[in-house]
């Protein structure tokens, strides 16, 4: 939009005019690409969904200090953009089930259970548990669903495990 109002804006004057139609071209072409660079820039690719995409093509893929932009592009990947695509939307399923799991662990770092002493029993009750038996619902609520989900695969160890920890409490 903007390059097409700097072109407007130098329609009469002819250099300025041929570089904002030039960049306007530049950007037109680089709009193919966009959907190549979603699928290969998706912050959810794990290694094994860089084996995986490394396996459609038939040699290495994934990333390294060298690798650039450009360098994907001159690989001319387009014809394996769908097979990518749903890799990629499968990368970002997973990412977010982990980032879930890591959220609800995070949450239970700064849970402070408080104790007083029960009377003159010698014996010690928990107090003010409503926050934390209410978070304590609804993490089993959530954990229980994300094992329902097909994304948890690579996760369903240590889903478990935190689903026991949970049912423990």
């Amino acid at each position: 939009r903007t390059l097409y109002k700097l072109e407007k804006t130098f329609s009469d004057v002819a250099s300025p005019k041929q570089m904002a139609q030039k960049t306007k071209r530049k950007v037109e072409d680089f709009k193919e690409h966009l959907p190549l660079v979603a699928a290969l820039c998706n912050p959810g690719l794990r290694d094994r969904h860089w084996d995986q995409l490394s396996a459609e093509v038939g040699f290495p893929l994934k990333p390294d200090d060298e690798t650039t932009l450009s360098k994907y592009l001159e690989m001319s990947l387009e014809p394996y953009l769908e097979k990518f695509e749903q890799i990629s939307e499968a990368a970002s399923k997973e990412y977010s089930l982990e980032k879930a799991m890591q959220k609800m662990v995070s949450e239970w770092d700064e849970v402070e259970f408080s104790i007083i002493p029960y009377r003159d029993s010698g014996t010690t009750i928990l107090t003010s548990i409503d926050d934390i038996q209410n978070c304590l619902d609804d993490h089993i609520v959530k954990t229980q669903t994300m094992r329902g989900s097909p994304f948890i695969r690579p996760f369903e160890e240590e889903i478990k495990t935190w689903e026991a920890k949970l049912l423990l409490l």
